[in-house]
This record gives structure tokens, C-alpha cells and sequence, in this order.
């Protein structure tokens, strides 16, 4: 019997008021006029996992879960709100009497909550420290994993590790963080997926990588390749400061807020790239080529990526992915995620998959990647956020399930549409490979036959929408410099 390993989930984006996951309640008092409502779990969650229970029913062992970013949203909303609501879901998966997910937890944190990478990271860092010699030279710090999850320990001291070790009959969970990228290899297959949240596919996480080529090229090589490594080490300051913590910062974290619900209004645009040309720059901690940069500059660059973030993913949610972002994820996948295969896994693969988020926007599809054999199957994961004030027909919450021989089926649980919302589906298998994938088949199965189940998640999800449009709409008002809100 086909048996589902990996059930990956991304974007949930628990605590914001936009996500279907975190229950909100009117309130005239706030900007957008709805608060959240944590303590209250979304029936969209229950509904979705009762919907998973069904699909892996009868195995002999549950399926990992992997959280592929974007899980806590720690840019637009308070740590305790998102770590609320997280905990709501974390009851229903593992909690006592729960057997759903196996007792190992893989975290690959993404751009909203990048701040408990860097956590992490720097935990780790300390623990390193703490056991070299007094003589011993003081290395560096990693910014980034390796591949293999066998070179994961499992992480201490960490945001999601204490949110989960805290609800009743989850002490037992492990959890282990991996960043940006994840290698999942079968003993059945010589197929391997490589998992991301996804955010290096878009040009603005690399902004200081191509400020400093473009301000210094006499420092870069013209056939350098940057790994991810050094996208990570020269960006994750900015990637940080950005989308993990401005949201708290006052004023400015407010007019962040606001952006998000209306990336189409070029004053708004203006105002973000103004706040973020004067905060960024007199940061402490930036590279010291920035602090040589003058401002202006600065934020002659930032107006023009910002405009063009509006033009890419979140800005177009009727596409499942624009050319820019063809072309960003064909970069990545050539560049940095090819050096790291071939640099960290003993092993060649002879297929390989990419398994990402971040775009909102579920799909599967087969690519030619020059480097890789046979068509990579790229599989997105969507998102359960609301960016629109109306339907945006190819966004939608989905799973991006994984068999023993890493075969991928994408399952979007909803999807936005004109009127209301689409039922969940399996999309179709885009083929191209060798080798016949039968976990779609097997998934379309398993959910004609608990039909209901299935009827009962875009129930769930109907009306959340439709809230969430309201929200957006009374987001939607231009942004004035200096007003009191």
C-alpha cells in the first residue's frame, strides 16, 4: 500500500489577522477593523487535519511533518498573539491522545519568522564556543545548515521547540531546525527533495548581495556564484530587520502592516521604501560597505525593489508564478541549491524535486533545470493568508505530501474564487518523468471515499475568507506621512 511519509506545510502565518488559522473578532478600535482572537483555535484547523487523518489511516507509521516557514508571524503581529495561535494547532496535532505526526518535527524557518533562525543559529553558536579550549582559535559562525537531516540535532532553547514542549502530551516531541534548504533521500528510490521555504527565489532577499555588486563590483568575480552560505551571511540582517521584527517597531511596523493588504498603491510603496532607506541604514550592526553607501541611494534602490516585490508573487495572485519568479527559482535551483547538492550529499541523485512556499500560490509542475537529470518536479505548498480585498483565484492553502519513494502530490486543501471557495483537489501530475508517480492517484482516492471530510474544509474556509476580504478592504486606504492612526 502506498504510505504517505512527509506531509509539508508552509505559510500558515499563525497570528496574523489575515491567516485563516487565527480567528479574529470585529473590532471598530484597530486598523482593519477585526483583532485576533488566539485563544479561540480557526475551525479551519481541525477541519484540515481530520481531513490528513483520513488520507493516512491504516499505516503502519504517521508521516513526518515539515514546517517549511512562515509558521509564526513575527512581522505582523505580537510574539504571544502568534505564539497563541500556534499552540491551538500544536494541541490538535500532538497533543495528548494525538498520534497524527510522527514525534519528530522538521523547521525550516522562512522570512516572517527568520528572527528564530537567527535564535538558533546563535544558541548554537554559544554551545559551540562553550566547548572548545582556552587556546583553541574561535571560529566563525554558520548562517546556514547542512542538507542532510542526519546532520540536524535536535534544537534547544528555541521559540517553536518551547511553544510545542509546553502543551500537554508534546514533551516528547523533537524538533529539529534546518535552514534555508532540507534533503530528503528514500531507501526505496534514488529520488531526492530538496525542501525550502523559497524566499531566496525572489530578488529583494537578495537585495544586499546585489547592492554590493552594484556598488562595488571591483569585489565581486565576473562567474561568481554566490552558495547559500554567503546569501545568507550577507542578507540575513536585512531579511531580519524586514520581515521578522519591523513589524513591532511603532510607526513604521504599523505602515509595513498596511503594505501588506495593498501592494498596489504606489504612494504606500513610497512611504515603505522612505521608513526603510533611514532605519536600515543607521542600523549598528550592517556591513561596513553599507555604512559607506549614502542614503540616498539607498533609497533610490530600495523605491525600486519595493515596487517591484509589488509586481512579484504576493502582488499577483492570479498567476501561480510570474516570469520573474520563473526565472528567480530557475537562479536559485541552477546556483546556489545545485553547489549545495553536489558540495554536501554523498550521492548524486538521479531525480530531484523542490518542494517550496512562500509564493502563496499552490501548483505542480515538471521543470527542465540545466544540472539536474531527468525533469525536477516543483511542488508549492500555497499559503493560508488573505492578501486581497476580492477573490484571488490561484491562492489557496495547500499540503505537499511525500510516499516512501519521495513521490509529491500537491493537495490544496481550499482555494480563493470568484464567490466563494474552491473544494479541496489534488492537482494533476505534470509528468515528464520516467518514472510513473502514483501518489496522486492514491491521494484522489482516499479523499473520494471520506468525501465529507473533504466538503467540510472549504466549508470551514468560506466564510473565513470572505472575512479576511473585508479586512483587506478596510486596509486598503492610502497610507499619509506623519498621521496619527
Amino acid at each position: 500500500m502506498t504510505a504517505i511519509r512527509y506531509a509539508i506545510l508552509s505559510d500558515l502565518h499563525f497570528g496574523a489577522a489575515n491567516s485563516v488559522l487565527t480567528t479574529i473578532r470585529p473590532d471598530s478600535s484597530t486598523d482593519g477593523g477585526f483583532r485576533a482572537d488566539p485563544d479561540v483555535p480557526s475551525p479551519l484547523i481541525d477541519a484540515m487535519l481530520t481531513g490528513l487523518e483520513s488520507l493516512v489511516a491504516g499505516q503502519d507509521t504517521p508521516p513526518t511533518l515539515v514546517l517549511a516557514g512562515d509558521v509564526l508571524d513575527l512581522a505582523l503581529s505580537p510574539d504571544e498573539v502568534a505564539a497563541t495561535a500556534f499552540s491551538g494547532f500544536v494541541d490538535r496535532a500532538f497533543g495528548t491522545g494525538r498520534s497524527l505526526f510522527a514525534p519528530v518535527v522538521y523547521y525550516l524557518p522562512g522570512n516572517h519568522d527568520h528572527h528564530m533562525w537567527e535564535g538558533t543559529r546563535e544558541a548554537a553558536y554559544t554551545r559551540r564556543l562553550g566547548q572548545l579550549g582556552p587556546q583553541e582559535p574561535i571560529p566563525p559562525p554558520c548562517h546556514t545548515t547542512r542538507l542532510s537531516p542526519a546532520e540536524l540535532t535536535p534544537s534547544e532553547g528555541d521559540l517553536v521547540s518551547a511553544l510545542i514542549h509546553r502543551r500537554p502530551g508534546c514533551a516528547g516531541i523533537e524538533v529539529r531546525v534546518a535552514y534555508p534548504n532540507l534533503a530528503l533521500t528514500s531507501d526505496t528510490s534514488s529520488q531526492v527533495q530538496i525542501l525550502s521555504h523559497g524566499h531566496y527565489t525572489e530578488s529583494i532577499y537578495t537585495l544586499m548581495t546585489r547592492l554590493r555588486r552594484a556598488l562595488f563590483p571591483d569585489q565581486v568575480e565576473a562567474d561568481e556564484t554566490t552558495d547559500v552560505e554567503t546569501l545568507e551571511a550577507e542578507n540575513f540582517a536585512w531579511i531580519d530587520f524586514f520581515w521578522s521584527t519591523l513589524g513591532r517597531s511603532g510607526e513604521v511596523g504599523i505602515d509595513v502592516s498596511r503594505i501588506y493588504s495593498d501592494l498596489q498603491s504606489p504612494a504606500n510603496l513610497n512611504v515603505l521604501a522612505t521608513n526603510l532607506s533611514i532605519a536600515f541604514a543607521a542600523r549598528p550592526h550592517n556591513p561596513p560597505w553599507l555604512r559607506r553607501a549614502e542614503s540616498g541611494l539607498l533609497g533610490v534602490v530600495l523605491r525600486r525593489e519595493v515596487r517591484h516585490t509589488a509586481r512579484a508573487e504576493r502582488g499577483t495572485p492570479d498567476v501561480t508564478l510570474t516570469p520573474n519568479g520563473r526565472q528567480g527559482l530557475r537562479t536559485y535551483l541552477e546556483g546556489a541549491v545545485a553547489a549545495q547538492i553536489k558540495g554536501q550529499l554523498e550521492v548524486k541523485p538521479s531525480r530531484t524535486g523542490f518542494v517550496f512556499g512562500h509564493t502563496h500560490k499552490p501548483f505542480l509542475e515538471s521543470w527542465d533545470v540545466q544540472g539536474f537529470p531527468d525533469p525536477m518536479s516543483i511542488a508549492n505548498t500555497g499559503g493560508w493568508v488573505v492578501d486581497t480585498a476580492s477573490s484571488a483565484q490561484c491562492q489557496g492553502g495547500a499540503l505537499v505530501l511525500l510516499d516512501d519513494d519521495l513521490n509529491s502530490s500537491v493537495l490544496v486543501m481550499y482555494q480563493q474564487r470568484p464567490g466563494g471557495v474552491a473544494p479541496a483537489q489534488v492537482l494533476a501530475d505534470p509528468g515528464g518523468s520516467s518514472i510513473a508517480n502514483p501518489l496522486p492517484a492514491f491521494v484522489t482516492e482516499r479523499m473520494a471515499a471520506d468525501e465529507r471530510s473533504w466538503k467540510t474544509i472549504s466549508a470551514a474556509a468560506e466564510p473565513l475568507v470572505a472575512e479576511r476580504w473585508q479586512l483587506q478592504a478596510n486596509l486598503s486606504a492610502p497610507i499619509v506621512r506623519g498621521a496619527k492612526r
